[in-house]
């Protein structure tokens, strides 16, 4: 399983690992929006409550973001 190491402006350094059916299947059965899925997405896939996920400054946040963006083009889920 592939990973990816994303750092935070504050130093820390979250492990994200590659999602699989699993994750991107409870992501759209809990809920409609986007940016939802993307938090729950991010969450579990960092070992991280959702909570602190939405707690990230926006540049954080936009580093997870695309790091998942990069998973999920690679694997041709999206374009």
């Amino acid at each position: 399983m592939k990973e990816k190491i994303i750092k935070l402006e504050n130093g820390e350094e979250l492990k994200m690992r590659e999602p699989n059916v699993r994750v991107l299947k409870s992501a759209t059965n809990k809920s409609e929006k986007e940016m939802e899925q993307t938090i729950y997405m991010i969450a579990t896939l960092t070992n991280k409550q959702e909570s602190e996920i939405e707690d990230l400054n926006l540049k954080d946040f936009k580093a997870l973001q695309d790091a998942l963006k990069d998973f999920l083009v690679e694997a041709g889920v999206i374009a």
